[in-house]
C-alpha cells in the first residue's frame, strides 16, 4: 500500500487485502473514508466533508476472469472500463454499459457500478443492475463479503450486487464485480425522427429499440 498525492492520508492499495486493511484501520480509528477510482464522478451526489482517508482504488486494476463461453467476466474495481471493453471486443463480446468515461476514458468499473451510471444502451440492455451478477465488497469495519456468483442464472440468497449498484459507496466499498456480457453488435446506426405527437414518437422509438 502506498501513499499518494500531498495528503499523508491518501492511500493506494495494490491488492484487495490491502484495501480491506485500510477500511479496517479507518473504521477502528473513526476516520471518514472516501473510496475513489479515477475520480471522474467525485462531483456527483450530495456534497460531503473532506475525508480523513482518500482510498484510491486504481491499483486494483485487472480483468481477473473472462469466461468467453459463459459470457461472464470478473473485473477489479479500479479497472478502466474502456480497456476492459477493448479486451471483450477481441472475443466479439461487450459489457452492455456505455456511460461517459471522462478524460482519457479513465472511468473505472467500480465507479460506474457504485454510481449506477449508464448510457444509451440502457434502453436495450438495462442498467448496471441488469448486467451485474456478483460482487465483492468490504464494509466500513473491514469485514469482507461476497454476493452472487459467476453464472447468469444464479438466484441463491439476497441480491446484494444490485443493492450496492448505485449506492455511491454508502454501504461499503466495491472490490470487484462479476458481470454478464453480450455479443458485440456487428454494426451501429443512429436514427432520427420527428413528430408533432410525442406519443407517436415514443411508440416509434420503442418499436425501433425492440426491432431484430
Amino acid at each position: 500500500m502506498t501513499a499518494t498525492g500531498e495528503s499523508s492520508h491518501a492511500v493506494r492499495p495494490s491488492s484487495a487485502d490491502e484495501a480491506v486493511e485500510a477500511l479496517r484501520v479507518a473504521g477502528a480509528e473513526g476516520r471518514r473514508l472516501r473510496a475513489r477510482g479515477a475520480g471522474t464522478k467525485l462531483g456527483w451526489g450530495r456534497p460531503t466533508e473532506e475525508p480523513d482517508v482518500d482510498l484510491d482504488l486504481s491499483g486494483l486494476d485487472g480483468v481477473l476472469e473472462h469466461n468467453e463461453g459463459d459470457l461472464t467476466a470478473v473485473l477489479e474495481a479500479g479497472t478502466p472500463l474502456g480497456r476492459a471493453q477493448a479486451q471483450f471486443a477481441e472475443a466479439g463480446q461487450m459489457l452492455a454499459l456505455d456511460p461517459p468515461l471522462g478524460p482519457d476514458d479513465a472511468a473505472t468499473a467500480g465507479g460506474v457500478f457504485a454510481t449506477g451510471d449508464s448510457g444509451p444502451l440502457r434502453h436495450r440492455y438495462g442498467s448496471g443492475r441488469d448486467v451485474i451478477i456478483g460482487i465483492g465488497v468490504v464494509m466500513s469495519d473491514g469485514m469482507r463479503a461476497r454476493a452472487g456468483g459467476k453464472v447468469i442464472k444464479n438466484v441463491a440468497g439476497y441480491d446484494l450486487a444490485k443493492l450496492f449498484t448505485g449506492s455511491f459507496g454508502t454501504l461499503g466499498v466495491i472490490l470487484d464485480v462479476v458481470v454478464r456480457l453480450h455479443p458485440l453488435d456487428p454494426a451501429l446506426a443512429t436514427a432520427r425522427g420527428r413528430a408533432d405527437d410525442p406519443d407517436r414518437l415514443a411508440a416509434a422509438a420503442s418499436r425501433l429499440a425492440h426491432a431484430r
